[in-house]
């Protein structure tokens, strides 16, 4: 059985109004127009204390619910599942004791029509603390999967995110990268150069029609 596997901000749900929310709420609602093109240029303009503020608005529960889901993800998602592909969402967002995601993402997968972790062959990693580095986190759980895997070589591992440290964790961990371009976050070069082996992808239609043809073709 072929494993995919989806991290979920800025690749399944689209964390604009998020973002421009949480920037309001301490008081810098003006830096989200100042950097919509540049991603993570939020250092120019915050202080250390207005970022921490913001990223503990962010990451959390409270405006999850403004996330929109990325067009088509969902529909290619459950027909990937019904078709016998598992499925991991593994995300920088985190689940520690008292400060936890787990419980708003998976609200929000249910109510966008997502397939929901605990059910079938489908899987929700998060981050152990909202501290931890998302691309050791990534690349620890992602050769954990590769180790499982291993042992049967009719299985095949494929990851999907939208940065080019997703790339290059997929690719280190030996699971073939693809990224998503949907957002226009990074630049194209960039995203090429992520990782020898990255495939480049501008929908989920796209990504329906790759994984259909590299992965369920021949199984």
């Amino acid at each position: 059985m072929h494993t995919l596997i989806t991290d979920v901000d800025n690749t399944i749900a689209d964390t604009r109004k998020r973002m421009e929310r949480s920037l309001s709420e301490i008081g810098r609602g003006g830096v989200f127009d100042r950097t919509r093109e540049e991603f993570g240029g939020f250092h120019k303009f915050l202080s250390e204390d207005e970022l921490d503020r913001l990223w503990r608005v962010f990451l959390s529960d409270k405006y999850v619910h403004l996330d929109r889901p990325e067009p088509d993800s969902a529909r290619v998602l459950n027909g990937l599942v019904q078709r016998g592909i598992k499925l991991i969402y593994l995300t920088g967002r985190h689940d520690e004791g008292g400060d936890t995601m787990r419980p708003g993402t998976e609200e929000w997968l249910r109510e966008h029509g997502f397939p929901v972790p605990g059910e079938g062959d489908v899987r929700l990693l998060m981050k152990p603390e909202r501290r931890a580095d998302d691309k050791v986190f990534k690349l620890r759980e992602l050769r954990g999967l590769n180790g499982e895997t291993s042992r049967d070589e009719a299985r095949r591992l494929v990851g999907i995110g939208d940065m080019p440290d997703d790339a290059s964790a997929y690719s280190q961990a030996g699971v073939e990268p693809i990224l998503l371009d949907w957002l226009g976050l990074f630049s194209r070069d960039d995203l090429l150069n992520a990782a020898d082996d990255v495939t480049v992808l501008n929908s989920w239609e796209e990504v329906e029609s790759f994984v259909a043809s590299r992965y369920l073709v021949y199984r």
